[in-house]
């Protein structure tokens, strides 16, 4: 395995080493506010107060109490903590350090969700602290457009820490927002589908590289992706007689669509009144998730690209054998471990999910239930598209459940591979 040497200090540590670090970090902060969710609402147990923490730190826009029972105090906790869990505790704490200091970049880089090769191309370790201050920027003008919107200060206040990390907004009702008005709804669909795009946009930006920006095949295609299905699954609701007029339903269906993609989750259309093939439609689509390096869940928008390209090229082979064609990403070409580490991650992904799905059938859960909740867990949107009745509360869930939830949140916010090596015996051996 290779090793990795800081510069200053000639550490020398190998990845598995990074991966525990990574993994014990999150489960001591997970452990930690479990202690808290329980010690302030103890009637509901230990697991209930696990599975609100891990929501709270993954990001996932779900809870084990009724929003209108959680004191006002540990509502803005679990905000605060969906922020710095959506940016990330590692590569937070490292940015408030004076320096790069013990592993500096390569421990962060096991955090931070997106293919290491994006990561490095994208210089994401010299601008890291600007991105911070972008998340910041974007929570506050959030927050400013909310108050102007004629929201409640604190509740902007916990709504703009929420959505910016795409952690879904479970303090309003427990995610159901169809309620508040179209100002603040057209806000949070904003600010949910932005935070959701590749950070290296924003680097784009902020250093005026229109060309590289222009560039960007992940963002053309989570666009095309959004309208693609907003376009189908309106013209479902459409064709079926569903209740509006068509722009109005057009426009619903958008919101939702951007809430569940970024993997926000929160519930912004009447969904429960979709036909079947639009849930299924939506929750097909819905496990690339958000782009790379973004506070989104899912097994990611470039990953996608390369195994459409992978299995492109592999029929294309099939009938050219004899042919010699590198693929691409971003008009790059991508190396061939790229290609096996990208296709390998999402088989890995949707084992997870199928894992997943296979343990909380043992609750008594449907095969829907199942499968919908290891869905919405494993993408961090914390909405189960199988029971959109239940909003972002894990109702009906055993305490057992809400365990094999919680391991599933953590192995998506954590892209799988940390929590998974934990279960092989080579990964705790000395390097």
């Amino acid at each position: 395995m290779n090793l990795l040497r800081h510069k200053k200090g000639g550490i020398q540590i190998g990845h598995a080493a990074l991966y525990k670090i990574t993994v014990a970090a999150w489960l001591l902060l997970i452990s930690a506010s479990s202690l808290v969710y329980y010690f302030i609402m103890p009637e509901y147990g230990f697991s209930s107060a696990l599975l609100e923490a891990t929501a709270g730190w993954t990001a996932t826009g779900i809870g084990a109490y009724d929003a209108a029972s959680v004191p006002l105090g540990l509502q803005i906790f679990r905000s605060i903590s969906n922020w710095i869990g959506g940016v990330g505790i590692i590569m937070l704490a490292l940015t408030l350090l004076p320096s790069r200091q013990f592993m500096g970049w390569t421990l962060a880089a096991t955090e931070f969700p997106g293919p290491d090769f994006l990561k490095s191309e994208t210089d994401f370790r010299r601008h890291y602290r600007k991105i911070v201050a972008i998340y910041a920027c974007l929570s506050l003008l959030q927050f400013i457009l909310l108050l102007l919107a004629g929201m409640a200060p604190l509740e902007a206040f916990m709504s703009a820490l929420s959505n910016t990390s795409t952690a879904g907004l479970n303090h309003i009702n427990n995610g159901v927002v169809t309620s508040l008005s179209p100002q603040i709804k057209i806000i949070l669909t904003f600010f949910a589908f932005i935070c959701s795009v590749n950070s290296a946009v924003f680097i784009h930006i902020l250093r005026r590289k229109w060309k590289d920006l222009k560039k960007s095949s992940e963002l053309k295609i989570y666009i095309l992706r959004i309208a693609a299905t907003v376009i189908l699954i309106s013209g479902i609701l459409i064709l079926r007689g569903h209740d509006g007029n068509p722009v109005q339903t057009i426009c619903s269906v958008l919101m939702q669509v951007i809430s569940f993609f970024s993997t926000s989750g929160f519930i912004i259309s009447d969904i429960a009144a979709w036909h079947d093939v639009c849930i299924i439609i939506l929750m097909i689509m819905g496990f690339a998730g958000a782009c790379s390096l973004s506070t989104g869940g899912g097994f990611k928008i470039c990953r996608l690209v390369i195994a459409v390209k992978t299995m492109s090229y592999g029929l294309y082979r099939h009938v050219h054998p004899s042919s010699v064609r590198s693929l691409t990403f971003d008009k790059k070409p991508i190396k061939s471990e790229t290609v096996v580490s990208a296709n390998l991650f999402i088989a890995l992904f949707m084992m997870t999910y199928l894992l997943g799905a296979l343990l909380l059938s043992f609750d008594n859960m449907s095969l829907a239930s199942a499968l919908g909740y290891s869905q919405a867990m494993i993408t961090n949107t914390g909405l189960s598209l199988a029971s959109p009745g239940s909003a972002g509360l894990a109702t009906g869930v055993s305490a057992y459940g809400k365990f094999v939830l919680s391991f599933i949140m953590i192995a998506g916010r954590l892209e799988v591979y940390p929590l998974l090596m934990l279960l092989f015996r080579n990964f705790w051996k000395s390097e």
